[in-house]
Order: C-alpha cells, then structure tokens, then sequence
C-alpha cells in the first residue's frame, strides 16, 4: 500500500511538471504575452526567436515604429522621403539618443521607420550600417543623406532633418 502512495505522488509530480512546461512554453510563443501593451512588430519572427534586449524594449514608447526589413524596403522604394532609424536594444548610444529623437519628431510632427540591426543583422551590410544610431533620409529608394551617431540633442536631429527633407 506504501508503494502505491509513493507512486501516486512521484507520478502527480511529474504531471505538474508537463503541465507546467506545456503552459510555460505556449506562453511564450504568444506574441502578445511578450508585452503588456501587445506591440509586436516582428511579425516574420517567431517570439522565441527575438533576443531579451529586444523583448526588454517592447513597451518602450520611443521604439514604437519598428518595421521589417521588408517593410523598411516598401517605405524607402516609395517616391515619398523617410526617414528610417537603425538602433540596437543593446546600444547605450541609441538608449541615450532614441529619446531625444522621439523629443525631436514631437517638436517637427515628423515620422521615423525603425529598424532593429540586433534583431535584423542583414541590415548592417544592406544599408552600410558602420555604427549604431544611424538615421538615414531615403528617397525615391535612393539614400541622401545620413547621421551616424547621436547628435547630443533633440535640436541636433531637428537640424538634421529638416536639413535634409527640404
């Protein structure tokens, strides 16, 4: 009667431990549950595939217009100008200056395309990518101009673009 018990409970933990398991893995393979907001922009990545930095940053309100490679491509092929955004969740250069881009797009009412070089490595070679932050003005699918860097201020990146857009 003994042994009966024992494997009862042995085979009662091993079941919470599957059943744990299943739900643990189908949490994270549900976008949604990534973020409390829900943003997800990686839609040609799987959620498991995206690295912590990234999944860290997703409620971050200044990477909010993050696109996919072949998203940025549509924008920059359009005959409109736009100005598209590399940056690394793992950049303390774009930590610093992402802010201060958003402050700058506030004060032009301006929109940026981002793209995340961590996530997206093909872009460092596509886009000749030497440094992170780099903000590019594309048009008519051809680059004009661009800032590597962070300008310092969110007067430095107004300059920039609307140097460039005019």
């Amino acid at each position: 009667m003994g042994n009966k018990i024992f494997y009862g409970i042995i085979a009662l933990i091993v079941i919470v431990f599957v059943a744990v398991f299943v739900f643990v893995s189908n949490q994270s393979s549900d976008p949604d549950s990534l973020s409390e907001s829900g943003y997800y922009p990686y839609t040609d990545k799987e959620p498991e595939d995206l690295s912590g930095p990234t999944i860290d940053v997703l409620d971050n309100e200044d990477y909010q217009s993050n696109k996919t490679p072949a998203e940025v491509e549509e924008i920059i092929q359009s005959e409109e100008g736009e100005f598209v955004y590399f940056w690394s969740p793992t950049c303390v250069h774009c930590q610093a200056a992402t802010p201060l881009l958003t402050d700058a797009l506030d004060n032009i009412d301006g929109e940026v395309t981002q793209l995340n070089v961590l996530e997206y490595d093909e872009a460092w070679q596509t886009y000749n990518i030497e440094a992170t932050p780099t903000l590019v003005y594309f048009k008519d699918g051809k680059e004009v101009e661009r800032l590597e860097g962070n300008p310092g201020s969110a007067d430095g990146f107004e300059e920039f673009m609307t140097a460039v857009a005019e």
